[in-house]
């Protein structure tokens, strides 16, 4: 059967009540939005919680690390089951428990989610709730399990520069680059097992690439120079490194815009005017957003915490990356042509 509701705080409630099992599958969330499931937190057996893992998430607002972490903490002082699971590109809410049922729709687990803002919610029983097993295992498996110790000592990393108020761009922020530098690299290494790996060959190494612009010495190049050896005290080191990298790749397999982005003037940002290299850097960024290289200490996924998502990033406020970017990729592009 298939109810519809325009408003999912009671349909949540009634669901999860009394419930020894419950899956969470929601990218963003609140402290507010969490209170709705306290009682389930406070008496589950297991929990699933899906969701996206960004710290600019939990800067922008949309997200809240330290109110899940606090739930996540809560349950394992129990002595019960919290399963994490992440997807950079998870869109899905999906709310299911032990007691058959499951709820989905267009609604984030936040207060006006389930109050105020217009959604849809539609709630599945009998049946058509056990149909849709078989999508759940489907997304399912393409999601990354972060342990709760990882997932803990993520937060703790990243919590003091969340706290520290700061009106620019997320680029400008030295505190909140350093701290996600941090973070990612710790990540990097607990999800290492499970990753996918990307090779980057010798002749695309980062040390080769800063030796070019010393050469070039243009407007852009110095200041990849500077941001790359932290003169701007903005702790931009991990930018110019996740940029060259991803650049580097990405011309590497689309040796066919090398030409037309090297044009780029050596004073002048890249703009991604062209419709085809901005589709297929979208593309390429999707298509090896699980890989890693642990001899660089590059990760898609830390690429795509520094950019917006307009250029295919996870970062959902402040512009992120994207002007380190533009000054990367048409270097690299000219680096090769050389």
């Amino acid at each position: 059967m298939v109810t519809c509701h325009n408003t999912g705080i009671e349909v949540i409630r009634n669901a999860f009540a009394g419930a020894a099992k419950g899956l969470i599958c929601t990218p963003y969330y609140s402290e507010r939005g969490l209170q709705l499931l306290d009682p389930f937190f406070d008496a589950a057996e297991e929990v699933e919680f899906w969701t996206r893992f960004s710290p600019l998430d939990w800067r922008s607002g949309v997200a809240d690390m330290a109110a899940l972490n606090r739930r996540v903490q809560s349950v394992l002082e129990r002595g019960k089951t919290f399963d994490m699971r992440v997807s950079d590109d998870l869109h899905a809410k999906i709310y299911t428990s032990s007691g058959g049922r499951v709820i989905l729709g267009s609604a984030n687990l936040t207060w006006p989610g389930m109050t105020s803002n217009i959604e849809v919610i539609c709630e599945l029983t009998g049946s058509e709730a056990s149909a849709f097993s078989t999508i759940l295992e489907s997304i399912k498996e393409r999601l990354i399990p972060v342990s709760a110790q990882v997932f803990s000592d993520y937060v703790d990393v990243v919590a003091d520069a969340i706290s520290k108020p700061f009106d620019g761009p997320v680029e400008e922020d030295g505190d909140m680059n350093a701290a996600i530098e941090l973070a990612e690299e710790a990540l990097r290494k607990a999800l290492s097992h499970a990753a996918r790996r990307v090779r980057i060959g010798r002749d695309v190494l980062l040390d080769q690439f800063i030796e070019y612009c010393r050469r070039e010495n243009s407007e852009v190049s110095r200041m990849v120079l500077e941001r790359h050896e932290n003169k701007s005290k903005q702790n931009l080191q991990g930018h110019v490194k996740h940029c060259f990298y991803g650049s580097a790749l990405f011309l590497s397999e689309n040796l066919k815009f090398v030409a037309e982005i090297a044009q780029t003037p050596m004073d002048s940002l890249y703009q991604f005017e062209s419709d085809a290299v901005r589709t297929f850097w979208r593309d390429f960024l999707r298509k090896h957003a699980d890989e890693i290289d642990e001899d660089q200490g590059f990760s898609f996924r830390t690429l795509r915490v520094y950019l917006p998502e307009r250029y295919g990033g996870i970062c959902t406020g402040g512009g992120g990356g994207s002007s380190t970017l533009k000054r990367v990729l048409p270097a690299v592009a000219r680096m090769l042509r050389t």
